[in-house]
């Protein structure tokens, strides 16, 4: 089932046990992080931060995204998070290609990023075939004190301006 972009709309407090329970999806522990409803509270007030929830037609969340450094000096946005309650539907690929369009079509950033670990061929896959494209890489502690290569994929406005021409 894929869903229509005019589904995904801005969560709300409302919204934050579906996001809690779309992060504690099976193994989003280690690749996605997981919030307390402080956190995610904390978050949504925010004026940095931006969250978006995928809607079903029933009005079940499907999954979510979260943009963090909107309006910092630096105009590039941090996709912080993203996560769904069932892989491999859809809904990863509209709630990423809705928070590329919010970065640059409505809050008009020079770049957007993201930091994804390098056993996730999954979202490496995703974000590469939406025009993202590896930055960099660095070591980072992860669970039970393991080092872990994280991917910062990057797309620039211009970047996302020729996807989109090249596939309206």
């Amino acid at each position: 089932m894929s869903l229509d972009t005019s589904m995904v709309v801005p969560a709300t407090p409302a919204d934050i046990d579906a996001i809690m329970a779309c992060e504690r999806g099976p193994g989003y522990e280690a690749t996605v992080g997981r919030w307390s409803r402080e956190e995610h509270l904390a978050g949504m007030a925010d004026p940095t931060h931006r969250y978006f929830v995928a809607r079903r037609p029933d009005g079940a969340i499907a999954g979510f995204v979260m943009l963090q450094e909107v309006g910092n000096a630096a105009d590039s946005i941090l996709v912080r998070r993203i996560a769904v309650g069932e892989q491999r539907r859809g809904h990863g690929r509209q709630l990423l290609g809705h928070a590329l369009h919010v970065i640059f079509d409505e809050l008009g950033a020079r770049s957007a990023r993201l930091g994804v670990r390098a056993y996730n061929a999954n979202g490496i896959a995703l974000y590469s075939a939406l025009g993202m494209r590896e930055e960099s890489r660095r070591e980072e502690h992860g669970h039970g004190d393991k080092a872990v290569t994280v991917v910062t994929m990057t797309m620039s406005a211009e970047s996302y301006r020729q996807s989109k021409r090249s596939n309206p």
